[in-house]
């Protein structure tokens, strides 16, 4: 456990998924731009496979980072005003926060 986790006992994996799901909420909400949030996700990722590597996989931390990661490129089959973030992102976000709700 990292020196931050044993002072606040919090468990990496909460924070990651916690963070994760703060990042996600405020995607959904407009009050974060994508561009942010895929930051702050590309930001933690190797923190979310390295508590993965020795525990199980911190969900919904890694899906999420695929999903803002869906978001980064134009697929070729889209024509030239797709966002990519809104087409490929957003509703899977949306699906992952639908299933933690409940």
């Amino acid at each position: 456990m990292s020196p931050f986790a044993k002072w606040f006992a919090v468990a990496p994996h909460d924070v990651l998924n916690e963070l994760s799901v703060a990042v996600a909420e405020g995607y959904l909400q407009g009050s974060l731009l994508y561009d942010f949030c895929n930051g702050v996700m590309n930001g933690i990722i190797t923190a979310v496979v390295e508590v993965g590597m020795t525990n199980d996989m911190p969900q919904p931390a890694f899906s999420l980072y695929q999903a803002f990661d869906q978001g980064e490129w134009f697929r070729s089959n889209d024509p030239p005003e797709t966002d990519p973030s809104e087409k490929y992102t957003k509703p899977v976000v949306e699906e992952i926060m639908r299933t933690l709700r409940d």
